[in-house]
């Protein structure tokens, strides 16, 4: 059996250790129920709009009717998706430490990273294979209720961008996954630097926008919540010719900037992660 062989089993490992948990299902379930919640609402607007609504919501209403598969597909996407992500490495590797499977695995005629490539694959193929179904799911919401969308050329695009957004979290929970060797504390740890990146933001932005400040707005890009949560919607505003709408606001658009942070942060948790594995003695069951 060659080493792409190896990978490819351990990667089939990983899908059948992720699906047997109800948790990924729960919040697949959720993420799927976010983007029906998103249609019901502005289908309600559409079919009854308020009559008290200020005249530009109502024309970003219209304006945005064309382009809803954007919002459906983006939904999910920062906050749902970013916890998926973390559900689904953050026991990646501490579970099989602490059943004592990663000693079978590794007395296999398998090399360490072989073993964390499969495992980090493994998590990677689930994450693509989630934000498909969403992506596909919040496509036939719209054109089925919104009637014709536009732009739908760029559908790759914006799946591809929702993938890549989202291997931060999914690096940082393998990483914790690895180094800690404890699956409760590597979902808090990961679940925790996610929470507090998501607050500060909002915090440092809200500071920007009473006092104007460029300081704490360019801080607060340098937080992994940032990049994660806003190069989708970079791509698709670079792509499309989608107008400003209130709705889908994103400030200034700075694709280059969130595309490397998403780069730098991915490849600093992945080597964390792969120094920790290579140097570390035969794995042991822990206690």
């Amino acid at each position: 059996m060659n080493a792409f062989r190896r990978v490819g089993v351990i990667i089939g490992y990983e899908w059948k250790r992720a699906l047997a948990k109800k948790w990924f299902f729960a919040l697949v379930i959720l993420a799927f129920a976010i983007q029906v919640l998103i249609f019901v609402v502005f289908n309600f607007l559409f079919a009854n709009p308020p009559p008290n609504l200020p005249p530009i919501l109502q024309v970003g209403l219209e304006q945005l009717k064309p382009f809803m598969w954007i919002l459906e597909v983006l939904t999910p996407q920062g906050f749902f998706m970013a916890l998926i992500v973390i559900m689904i490495a953050g026991g990646s590797m501490s579970e099989e430490y602490e059943h004592g499977t990663s000693d079978v695995m590794l007395s296999k005629p398998i090399t360490k990273l072989e073993y964390m490539t499969g495992k980090y694959l493994g998590g990677l193929s689930l994450l693509s294979f989630v934000s498909a179904l969403t992506t596909v799911l919040g496509v036939i919401l719209a054109i089925a209720f919104f009637g014709p969308q536009e732009s739908l050329q760029f559908i790759p695009h914006t799946y591809l961008a929702i993938v890549y957004s989202n291997l931060v979290f999914l690096s940082l929970a393998f990483m914790f996954s690895e180094v800690l060797r404890r699956t409760t504390l590597s979902y808090l740890s990961a679940i925790g630097v996610f929470i507090a990146s998501l607050v500060i933001s909002g915090v440092l932005s809200a500071v920007h926008s009473f006092t104007g400040e460029r300081l704490y707005l360019e801080a607060s890009r340098w937080l992994p919540d940032w990049c994660t949560s806003n190069f989708p919607n970079f791509v698709i505003r670079e792509l499309t010719n989608i107008p400003n709408i209130p709705f889908l606001s994103a400030g200034e658009i700075e694709t280059v900037l969130a595309g490397a942070l998403i780069a730098v942060y991915t490849i600093i948790f992945i080597t964390i992660a792969l120094v920790r594995i290579i140097r570390s003695d035969v794995t042991k069951k822990t206690a």
